[in-house]
């Protein structure tokens, strides 16, 4: 029976699309060659959110393109853009209250992220060389120089990463993502710092937390900044649909957000207070909302947890 009403959704779905996209594609063909990609799907019976069982397995993934190039999007925190090289991957079931249409997110029960952590270059060498006056400036003790110039020596503050982390329950409507209104997906999360020096320190950073997370709200039609009237156009992509509706995909999808705020550091570890005010000064944060924005380019799939859980995937 859901598989049946999952059916329905995926042809109505279809012909929304077909309405609103002229580039609407209707494939036959699963282009991942398996449905493994649900691997890390709750599909056990016992996963469930406000008394209603998964019906649907969510599976996101940005594009891939040459080094440097920004093929997956981008994402920019005050004066830095970050390029998405490497693909992220986002994870996780669908609950659906029949009765309101309300949907619930249900994280990954194997102990799977439901954003698999990947780090991504920083451009420029944004820790790279802070003067001895800013270091004066912003209280660094004696031990902390001696580390800093002793890693200058080796060059490894040169080198700096951020990894999108979950830092709470995504949230998805297929409905807002191919009607191209509202939010699509809605994603807290924070951004840990990398580098080579701070874990040589044994200091862990992160910008957001679970406690304050930076919330997304992506969405493939215009997002506009509440701070300076910057319009963005997303693009829910073209729909594909795989065996009579037990999968269906967006590809070329387009979601957008410059609406949201971004907090100061939090950092933990030896230096902690001196290192995030350090991150605050060099990344011009905390910012308010409005100010950043996050591009994310890439293929959205669901299938029905049902026929998945048949399939043994």
């Amino acid at each position: 029976m859901r598989h049946l009403r999952i059916m329905g959704l995926c042809l109505i779905a279809a012909l929304v699309v077909s309405v609103a996209t002229a580039s609407n594609a209707l494939a036959v063909k699963n282009p991942t060659k398996s449905l493994a990609i649900y691997k890390n799907c709750p599909t056990e019976a016992h996963a469930e959110q406000n008394g209603h069982q998964v019906e649907l397995c969510i599976f996101g993934a940005t594009e891939v393109g040459e080094k440097g190039s920004s093929a997956g999007g981008s994402f920019r925190v005050g004066p830095i853009t970050v390029p998405i090289e490497k693909q992220i991957k986002l994870q996780y079931g669908l609950v659906e209250n029949e009765k309101t249409g309300e949907e619930y997110s249900v994280l990954p029960t194997d102990g799977a992220p439901a954003i698999e952590p990947t780090p991504e270059n920083v451009p420029g060498e944004p820790i790279g060389h802070i003067t001895a006056a800013e270091q004066e400036e912003l209280g660094w003790p004696s031990g902390l120089k001696y580390s800093y110039a002793q890693a200058q020596k080796k060059g490894l503050v040169r080198h700096a990463t951020e990894t999108i982390e979950i830092a709470g329950v995504p949230a998805t409507s297929r409905n807002n993502i191919i009607g191209r209104g509202g939010v699509g997906v809605e994603a807290p999360i924070q951004i840990k710092a990398g580098n080579a020096w701070l874990s040589g320190l044994g200091t862990v950073c992160t910008i957001g937390s679970a406690e304050h997370p930076i919330v997304q709200h992506l969405t493939s039609g215009t997002s506009v900044s509440p701070l300076t009237g910057e319009k963005l156009e997303g693009s829910p992509g073209e729909l594909n649909i795989y065996d009579f509706g037990s999968a269906l995909w967006l590809t070329h999808s387009e979601l957008v957000d410059n609406t949201y705020a971004v907090p100061g550091a939090v950092c933990s570890g030896p230096y902690a207070s001196q290192i995030a005010a350090t991150i605050d000064k060099e990344f011009s944060i905390p910012q308010p909302a409005g100010a950043s924005v996050t591009i994310i380019k890439g293929t959205l799939y669901s299938g029905a947890a049902e026929y998945i859980a048949e399939k043994g995937f």
